[in-house]
């Protein structure tokens, strides 16, 4: 290669790196990036405080990657070539066949921990208690899975919660076999999110209704409306914009007339629907059911004459489940950890008497809570 040729290439290189830094700082800035459903970093606080302990410094890095003129494209472009080269990841999503877009496995972190503190829980507040943990996408769809992948270590995770719930009393309810008959006919799980569907939700609550001796509504009762343009958060993740969509369902009994109530920051506020169907216009369809991710939401069914009770220790996975429950509870509470920093023993249940409690969760966000220390 000649001189010139080097200085030409030099000379394009540094143009190409002059114009992008002339386009970030030109081009106006956006709050929120609607593909990654999230809102980008801020420019950083600039203080003597932020200067020396560093925090200036990792803030305006996100800042600049949040920002990056045609960041979605590099994104994309990223995530196809991994595919190119063979990798089939891409930031912790595995392109899989069939449209599916699969979280790669989590590491187990606080596991046996949190099932002693849902222990704990039972024996403080003496109300039966119910673990249903929801199987990782990758267990139950490994049909789909790329031919290389990180092994999901499920059937080592269940057979601790088994064994830890059949020696603590508690009450278990192991959807594994339920979803593997079912899922060459039904589509458990979204495409694009992690969630279960709403079939997949239905699933599980018949299988907790025969747990819990219990009638459950059948399916015949629900009116079910379909949103389609559903893009979910593996999606929002993996750069894999050509990804097609997924369609949500909601399943409404219409004779069902419960109304809803949040309670965010102290204030609570009352709905005359469990489905805020508003959200299907918005980025987080997905936020339909409930409203989306509150500390505290309330359902309650004048038609259930029963006055029975229930309180649900959730992550949104219970989002799209509660509302069967409704069918059978007159009152079901969701409280969530994540955003609920208050004793629930002390602070919920002593004012409200509780005939069942069931802790529902994804197994990924029961692997890594680090919240339930509020339970007690």
């Amino acid at each position: 290669m000649t001189n010139k040729s080097k200085y030409f290439i030099s000379i394009m290189f540094l143009a190409f790196i002059g114009v992008f830094a002339i386009l970030f700082w030109v081009v106006p800035k956006s709050d929120f990036s609607p593909k990654e459903k999230r809102y980008l970093q801020t420019f950083p606080e600039v203080s003597a405080t932020t200067l020396t302990d560093g925090s200036f410094e990792s803030k305006f890095e996100d800042y600049i990657n949040d920002h990056m003129v045609m960041r979605d494209a590099f994104m994309g472009i990223n995530s196809y070539s991994n595919l190119i080269v063979l990798n089939n990841g891409s930031d912790g999503v595995y392109k899989c066949k069939n449209g599916y877009l699969i979280n790669k496995p989590a590491t187990n972190e606080r596991l046996d921990l949190n099932l002693s503190v849902v222990s704990d829980f039972q024996q403080k507040t003496g109300i039966d208690t119910s673990l249903m943990i929801v199987p990782s996408t990758g267990y139950i769809m490994d049909n789909v899975l790329p031919h290389i992948h990180e092994k999901y270590n499920d059937d080592e995770y269940f057979s601790t919660i088994n064994k830890y719930c059949s020696e603590n009393n508690l009450s278990n309810i192991d959807l594994r076999n339920t979803f593997n008959a079912n899922k060459d006919n039904t589509q458990i799980y979204y495409k694009t999110d992690h969630h279960w569907t709403t079939k997949g939700a239905y699933l599980a609550y018949n299988q907790l209704c025969s747990k819990w001796n219990i009638k459950p509504a059948t399916r015949d009762k629900f009116t079910i409306q379909t949103a389609n343009d559903f893009l979910g958060t593996t999606y929002n993740t993996s750069g894999f914009w050509l990804n097609e969509s997924d369609t949500i369902e909601i399943w409404n009994n219409l004779n069902n007339k419960s109304t809803c109530s949040i309670t965010a920051n102290g204030i609570t506020t009352k709905y005359n629907s469990m489905y805020f169907t508003d959200q299907l216009k918005g980025a987080d369809k997905y936020a339909v059911f409930l409203n989306g991710n509150n500390p505290v939401t309330t359902i309650k069914n004048p038609d259930c004459k029963n006055n029975k009770k229930l309180l649900i220790i959730k992550d949104s996975f219970s989002h799209c489940l509660a509302p069967f429950l409704s069918e059978n509870f007159s009152e079901v509470t969701l409280v969530d950890m994540r955003y609920y920093k208050k004793s629930v023993s002390e602070e919920i249940c002593s004012k409200t008497k509780f005939d069942k409690v069931l802790v529902c969760m994804e197994l990924d966000n029961f692997l890594a809570d680090k919240d339930f220390a509020f339970l007690e």
